[in-house]
C-alpha cells in the first residue's frame, strides 16, 4: 500500500496544477494554433537528419521556460529526466553496435519533444487543450472522453488519497488488516467512479447536452480582438520558419 501512496498523490496533485494554471495570465494566443505549432514542431523534429534543426528547438524552449515562474520550471524539469534515461537505456546496444550517434540523436530528440509537450502543458490548462482540440474538429466524442477521462482520474486520485491517508493514520501495529487494505480502497474507488459516472450523465442529461462542444461569445473589445488577432497571426508565422529552417538544415547534411 505504501507503494500505491505516492502514486495516487501524484495523480491527486493534477488537480492542483491545473488550478493553478488557471489563476495564471491567459495568453492571447489561441490554444489551436499552440497545438498545431507544437505537433509540428514534434514532426519536423522526428524526421530531422540535422542536429542543428533539434538543437535550435532546444535553445529556443529553454530560454521560454527560464521565462515562467521558479515552480513552473521545477515542474518542467522533473518531468524531463524519466523519458531521456528510458531512451538512453533503450538506445543503449547501439553504442556497442558501432552507432553511438544513433544513441545520442534519438536521445536528444526525445528531449525536445518532451521539452516541447511539457513547456506547452505550463501554458495552457486542460480545459485550454480540450477546446483547442475542438477548435482544431476533432469529433466530439473523442473531446468529451478526454475531458471527462482525465477530470474522473483527478477526482478519483484525491479520493483514493483521502482514503489512503485516513488508512495511514489508523494503521497501529505490523500485524492488523489495516496492511492488507489495497483491495478494499480499491474497490470503494471503483464504487465511487461508479456513483461519479451515473451522476454525470445525469447532469449531462438534464442539461440537454447534445455531445456538442458549443464556443462561447466572445465578449471582448475591438481594441481586444485586434491584439488577439496580431498575436495569432505572430504566432503562425512559427511555422513557415521552423518549415524554411528545417529544410536549410536538411540540406547541409
Amino acid at each position: 500500500m505504501n507503494g500505491n501512496f505516492p502514486i495516487m498523490r501524484a495523480i491527486a496533485r493534477i488537480a492542483d496544477i491545473e488550478e493553478a494554471n488557471s489563476r495564471q495570465a491567459q495568453s492571447r494566443v489561441a490554444p489551436a494554433l499552440r497545438l498545431v505549432v507544437c505537433i509540428a514542431a514534434i514532426l519536423l523534429v522526428s524526421l530531422s537528419r540535422n542536429a542543428a534543426f533539434v538543437l535550435l528547438l532546444i535553445a529556443v524552449e529553454l530560454v521560454r521556460m527560464a521565462l515562467l515562474s521558479p515552480e513552473r520550471i521545477r515542474r518542467i524539469v522533473l518531468r524531463l529526466p524519466l523519458p531521456v534515461l528510458m531512451t538512453a537505456l533503450l538506445m543503449l546496444p547501439a553504442v556497442f553496435l558501432g552507432s553511438p550517434r544513433s544513441m545520442l540523436t534519438v536521445t536528444m530528440k526525445v528531449f525536445c519533444a518532451v521539452l516541447l509537450l511539457a513547456v506547452l502543458n505550463e501554458k495552457l490548462t486542460w480545459r485550454e487543450v480540450t477546446g483547442g482540440l475542438a477548435a482544431l474538429h476533432l469529433p466530439p466524442l473523442v473531446v468529451l472522453t478526454l475531458d471527462t477521462t482525465v477530470r474522473f482520474v483527478v477526482l478519483l486520485g484525491r479520493y483514493s488519497d483521502r482514503i489512503l491517508e485516513a488508512v495511514s493514520l489508523r494503521r497501529v501495529g505490523r500485524k492488523n488488516w489495516k496492511n492488507a487494505a489495497t483491495g478494499g480502497i480499491l474497490g470503494t474507488t471503483w464504487l465511487k467512479s461508479q456513483q461519479m459516472a451515473q451522476a454525470n450523465a445525469e447532469a449531462m442529461t438534464c442539461r440537454c447536452f447534445a455531445g456538442v462542444y458549443k464556443k462561447r461569445p466572445n465578449l471582448a473589445a475591438a481594441k481586444d480582438r485586434k491584439k488577439e488577432l496580431t498575436a495569432n497571426l505572430a504566432y503562425a508565422l512559427l511555422l513557415p520558419a521552423l518549415l524554411v529552417f528545417f529544410f536549410y538544415s536538411q540540406g547541409l547534411v
